[in-house]
């Protein structure tokens, strides 16, 4: 996603480096970009149209508008993750008591609905794995970090794949790569990347909450009761499948 992209370059850019105070004012004013004009932004970033047009397309985008769209496209990803679970106006306690209980229904639940001979197979394919690759945007990414730092500790070399898979991976027949999409959302935003991903030769896997997912390698899905708790309940069965 495009956020990622602009995370990857703030992360890493000198502040006073063009790329860096671009990807800032886009983020900062990520909404606003699709109505924005080309000059207003590069005025707004104390540079040139030129500047802006060569920073969109190092980051993949062939044209303004395919840009703006992608802008688009993010920000209704937000819309769609952004949840909120407490409230300062209710009662903390009741709250948290509800919450628990919502917890231990849903681990119950992907417990017993779960595919056990897919997840079996996974647990097998990581075990048997010399080096594993890992994948994914938004807070998956987060999560990729987390899998890239327990693995590593047991001596399992961990890479985490760039945000478009744009480099050019040397796959072995003994490598697994995981990708990691909580609610299915880089099916919908990135589609050429999901191309790139199932045209090398790598034995594949798909960890998601989101079950009908179109894809042709093999797919972990990970049920849940309600939407909001996919975060929390891949989290734990990721800590689950590190385990072993």
């Amino acid at each position: 996603m495009l956020i990622d992209k602009l995370n990857q370059i703030l992360n890493s850019e000198d502040e006073s480096s063009v790329s860096y105070v671009i990807s800032l004012f886009i983020k900062k004013n990520l909404k606003e970009i699709p109505e924005l004009s080309i000059n207003y932004i590069a005025c707004s970033c104390h540079t040139s149209k030129s500047q802006i047009s060569k920073y969109i397309k190092s980051l993949g985008y062939r044209t303004m508008k395919e840009f703006k769209t992608e802008c688009m496209d993010n920000v209704s990803g937000f819309e769609r993750t952004n949840i909120t679970l407490f409230s300062l106006q209710k009662n903390t306690i009741e709250q948290f008591t509800d919450f628990t209980k919502d917890l231990i229904c849903e681990l119950y639940y992907a417990m017993e609905a779960i595919d056990e001979k897919k997840l079996c197979a996974l647990l097998q394919d990581l075990q048997k794995s010399k080096r594993v690759f890992v994948y994914g945007h938004g807070h998956a990414s987060t999560l990729c970090s987390y899998v890239q730092n327990e693995l590593s500790a047991k001596g399992k070399e961990t890479v985490i794949s760039d945000v478009d898979f744009a480099k050019k991976y040397v796959f072995y027949e003994s490598d697994i790569l995981i990708i990691i999409s909580i609610n299915g959302n880089t099916f919908h935003f990135e589609k050429g990347v999901i191309q790139n991903i199932l045209n090398c030769s790598v034995n594949t896997w798909l960890i998601s909450c989101k079950k009908n997912i179109d894809f042709s390698e093999k797919f972990l899905y990970i049920p849940t009761i309600k939407e909001k708790y996919n975060a929390i309940i891949l989290r734990h069965m990721i800590d689950f499948i590190l385990l072993h």
